[in-house]
């Protein structure tokens, strides 16, 4: 008897604990969590790449949404590994969803961080198929050469790629062996293909093909190093770039790419140092890159000046980014010289920012978001979540815009006075202590729900 047989009462949820508490006995559960975590792999991969989309201008993050399923797809056919560090006190498809898009996230930004140390065919391996083409592109390649290439990268990577090799820095050419594969499947792809407008070639076509492939990357992704005494424009009389304020979009491409989530090893190692810190400090830290507050907002809280505030901040975040480093030396392989201490430097900061933010989501904001009635719920999630204006709320809801307007006000008021008073209790400062930051509160409960996932709401 099956067991939906003896129970058709059963849904999803209850089967997937009963395979994941029969994973490392069973096959057949193996095989339906894999089917369970692809599921979560769509969804993961459809919200990085949306998230990816926005910064679409820089080189290194053209992932095209198939590349990132193919790495979700990798993710789910080892649940084995995916649930590793699962807590079954814990639901099991909030981890599932979490982390799969925390592995993505991770994967991407290990690709990134060691992308410049790729030997020539581990950068080809990794390289996606949109990045190629703009650096074919920008190298100037037409059709039908433009399409020659990419079909030979297709075959690279269907009958190279896949192979484990022992890193990616020192990924060996393929062999003659390998190349005369590779050009097979190639001629083979051709004489099928209708019409007939590529060519069969041989193996040293093939082998000068992607060479050019991999110069044409290192060129398309090398930093172009210009004079801060070259003028901003064409206009020889214009300004030189030294004299021009920096536009704060145009940061650097790390702090574009930086990832968003805590990968589970990251948080492991994060949280055990935190919950050595002392409340104090642990305090100070919540404040600063919780709410965002600076020091000269913080210092009051502990009745001392900026200056010392910013003294033990820097102390802290020093011991936690030695930790990281140790942590990026470990898993991700990346020299700890000062270029990258201060990549590492900005991922930290970031995980700090999320790490104290789910703190805060969980400890009191979740609650007081159950607590509004629905429709005031709904107002927000279009407002700052689905970044909907307050006319095409009214228009949709059938209200009219004073009540939505209203409707956001009373709502984020509430909100904001639910996380002043958290505050208060857990730092008793004096009542009126947080007067002056309640519209700084505000902007971050708008942060808030505009930061986090669909599914939590």
């Amino acid at each position: 008897m099956t067991l939906l047989q003896s129970d058709p009462n059963v849904n999803e949820r209850f089967l997937a604990q009963h395979f994941y508490n029969n994973l490392h006995s069973s096959p057949l559960a193996l095989k339906h969590m894999s089917a369970y975590l692809e599921k979560f792999g769509y969804d993961a991969a459809n919200r990085v790449h949306r998230q990816l989309s926005r910064f679409q201008q820089y080189n290194q993050l053209l992932y095209e949404k198939r590349d990132i399923l193919q790495m979700a797809w990798l993710f789910a056919s080892t649940p084995d590994k995916f649930f590793k560090n699962f807590n079954p006190q814990y639901p099991l498809e909030n981890y599932a969803c979490r982390t799969m898009e925390c592995k993505i996230k991770e994967e991407i930004f290990r690709i990134q961080m060691g992308q410049r140390q790729f030997s020539d065919w581990g950068l080809l391996k990794h390289c996606t198929r949109k990045s190629l083409q703009q650096a074919l592109q920008s190298q100037g390649y037409t059709q039908p050469q433009f399409g020659c290439y990419l079909l030979a990268y297709n075959c690279f990577k269907e009958i190279y790629a896949p192979q484990k090799p022992t890193s990616n820095r020192s990924l060996q050419p393929p062999t003659d062996t390998q190349f005369q594969e590779i050009t097979n499947q190639y001629n083979h792809l051709v004489q099928q293909s209708v019409p007939d407008t590529l060519d069969t070639v041989h193996q040293e076509n093939m082998r000068q093909w992607l060479l050019e492939c991999i110069q044409a990357l290192r060129n398309f992704r090398s930093t172009h190093i210009i004079s801060l005494d070259a003028p901003k424009s064409e206009d020889e009389h214009s300004a030189p770039l030294s004299e021009i304020t920096p536009n704060p979009v145009s940061e650097s491409q790390w702090e574009k790419i930086i990832v968003q989530e805590l990968t589970p090893q990251l948080m492991a190692t994060l949280s055990e140092l935190l919950t050595q810190l002392d409340r104090y400090t642990n305090n100070h830290l919540l404040l600063r890159y919780g709410f965002n507050l600076d020091n000269r907002s913080i210092a009051p809280f502990f009745f001392v000046d900026s200056t010392t505030i910013s003294r033990r901040c820097n102390k802290t975040t020093q011991e936690l980014l030695r930790q990281l480093t140790q942590w990026a030396q470990e898993e991700l392989h990346i020299t700890p010289d000062s270029e990258n201490l201060k990549e590492i430097n900005t991922v930290l900061k970031q995980c700090l920012n999320q790490y104290y933010q789910s703190f805060i989501f969980q400890s009191v904001f979740q609650e007081a978001w159950q607590q509004l009635d629905s429709e005031c719920r709904h107002i927000l999630y279009l407002r700052y979540f689905r970044r909907i204006d307050e006319a095409a709320i009214a228009h949709n809801l059938q209200l009219s815009e004073l009540e939505v307007t209203n409707g956001l006000i009373t709502s984020t008021q509430q909100l904001t006075a639910a996380v002043c008073q958290w505050i208060l209790n857990r730092l008793t400062p004096p009542p009126d202590f947080l007067n002056p930051l309640a519209d700084k509160i505000a902007i971050f409960v708008q942060t808030l729900i505009a930061n986090y996932p669909e599914h939590e709401f």
